[in-house]
């Protein structure tokens, strides 16, 4: 049991509170950019964050965006393995992120413009496990195919005919099922605080430099307890001393069996210790851990402007080196699968995006946008199995993931505008990464919304966007731990879809 301790930490620590962006990294960072998809080469308020070369097109004097995410995701794995309670069994996930601020600043002045920026820069929401995944249930599953094992060589001893056996088959290898009470709940937030000058050098030309501080921080709680197995033996004379139908802990069970009637020496031995055995993997653990971790991205950006037509925003983010500093509490850490002091690499990876927007007319803006993430020379400190060993990035990554985006804005009236945008998400991970715990998928996001100016330096954004992940699948092999071990071919798929609810106000004087 003390596996899925591991397994569980590995999901939290890599997927899947990331909405919008990246493997590790979140784009979605204003209501403006939920409800157009592109804003690469903005020069509004949000380019704090997107295209901070482009603040110099502000006005002069003090400009401020309060925005917030409402975020859900559906991630469901489906696994065919053979002993799981029902084969093919789909399991059935959701991240929440009710609340996902962010926030700008910015004073122009001149040639000058001083920025702030705060916000999630990755996770950013919380994941609970209420009905566990494959990786958590096989583990279990597999207690009854192995206690089936080591009972069916008793039963074929104690069918034989009298006084050898009992004349009948006591059925101690009829285990019929499993259960445990198994409740994990993580939270992955690294918060980013961005600080810079952007510097207009000329009519056409901007640039910027800044630097992000960001701190991390996950936490894991929960339990795995009350592992049980069902068993139905024969309805024999209680002479035979056979266990009673009903419900066991593995170790008590084999215990029970090695005290029916007239059960060789060389039986009560190997039983009692298997069951001495299983007692240690199936006992009760706790975890209540945190892990934290401080890092700096220095930005650079560009920005050019062709007059009032074409403006075209760049931006590099150099790697943010984080290692996770584990703090355990109450001495609650699963049995020493968390070690105080010990350290988790979590890097994001180096980002280089470019975007341009055309004024097609008057009223009618068109924007596009290009995000390259630089995920093999970063260290997220994957881990290909159960035993915690991490491997780096170009171990489990093919090609680097990258996202296209295009947008319209459109101005119904001075007041109203209208806009829609269209990304494309292609990662690049290779089969050895999937698993159920932390997949990364191709996907296709479309968002809509409105913005609205209710005083002339005050205006509301409202935006909501839906994505679509291409359903991944793999192909592996469990093994069964046997006596000889058997490897049980498995195919797991995985499907996921994200809802986000966007608004912000946009303050200027």
């Amino acid at each position: 049991m003390k596996k899925l301790l591991i397994l569980i930490v590995g999901f939290v620590c890599l997927t899947p509170m990331v909405f919008g962006g990246g493997i590790v990294t979140n784009a979605n960072q204003s209501a403006t950019y939920v409800r157009m998809l592109a804003r690469d080469a903005s020069t509004s308020i949000d380019a704090v964050y997107y295209n901070p070369a482009g603040l110099i097109r502000l006005d002069n004097g003090f400009h401020f965006s309060l925005n917030n995410q409402t975020i859900f995701q559906n991630k469901d794995v489906t696994d065919d393995y053979q002993f799981l309670a029902s084969s093919p069994k789909k399991f059935l996930g959701d991240v929440k992120a009710p609340v996902f601020p962010g926030f700008y600043a910015v004073w122009k002045t001149g040639k000058l413009a001083v920025s702030f920026g705060f916000n999630p820069i990755g996770g950013g929401g919380g994941a609970e496990f209420k009905e566990g995944l494959p990786s958590f249930e096989s583990s279990l599953a597999d207690l009854v195919p192995i206690l089936k094992e080591r009972l069916t060589l008793m039963d074929l001893m104690l069918s034989q005919d009298a006084p050898a056996g009992y004349g009948f088959d006591p059925d101690l290898n009829n285990i019929t099922a499993y259960d445990a009470d198994i409740y994990f709940k993580g939270t992955s937030i690294f918060f980013g605080y961005q600080g810079g000058l952007s510097y207009k050098i000329n009519e056409f030309l901007g640039v910027y430099a800044g630097l992000r501080f960001v701190t991390a921080k996950n936490t894991y709680t929960g339990h795995i307890q009350d592992v049980m197995i069902s068993a139905d033996p024969a309805d024999a004379d209680p002479v035979y001393n056979l266990p009673a139908a009903g419900d066991y802990t593995p170790g008590d069970y084999l215990r029970a069996a090695a005290q029916v009637y007239s059960l060789p020496g060389v039986y009560v031995t190997l039983l009692n210790a298997s069951a001495a055995e299983l007692d240690v993997l199936t006992a009760d653990t706790e975890a209540d851990v945190e892990e934290t971790a401080t890092g700096y991205t220095p930005i650079l950006g560009a920005n050019i402007s062709l007059g009032n037509v074409i403006n075209i925003g760049l931006k590099y983010e150099f790697k943010t080196a984080l290692d996770l500093t584990t703090t355990v509490n109450d001495g609650k850490d699963a049995y020493g699968m968390f070690v105080q002091d010990s350290t988790v690499h979590s890097d994001m990876p180096a980002m280089l995006s470019a975007g341009v927007g055309v004024k097609v007319l008057p009223n009618l803006l068109a924007t596009a946008g290009f995000h390259y993430y630089f995920d093999k020379g970063a260290n997220y400190g994957k881990t290909l199995d159960a035993t915690g060993e991490q491997v780096k990035n170009d171990k489990v990554i093919d090609k680097n993931y990258f996202e296209i985006a295009l947008g319209l804005e459109y101005g119904i009236t001075g007041k109203l505008v209208v806009s829609g945008g269209y990304l494309r998400a292609q990662t690049g991970v290779s089969e050895d990464y999937q698993t159920d715990l932390s997949f990364s998928l191709s996907s296709n996001t479309f968002g809509a919304g409105v913005g609205y100016r209710i005083l002339p330096n005050l205006m509301v954004n409202l935006g909501a966007s839906y994505t679509m992940y291409q359903e991944g699948e793999k192909n592996y092999t469990h093994i069964l731990n046997t006596t000889i071990p058997a490897e049980i071919p498995v195919t797991q798929s995985y499907y996921k879809d994200a809802l986000v609810i966007g608004v912000g106000l946009d303050l200027s004087f």
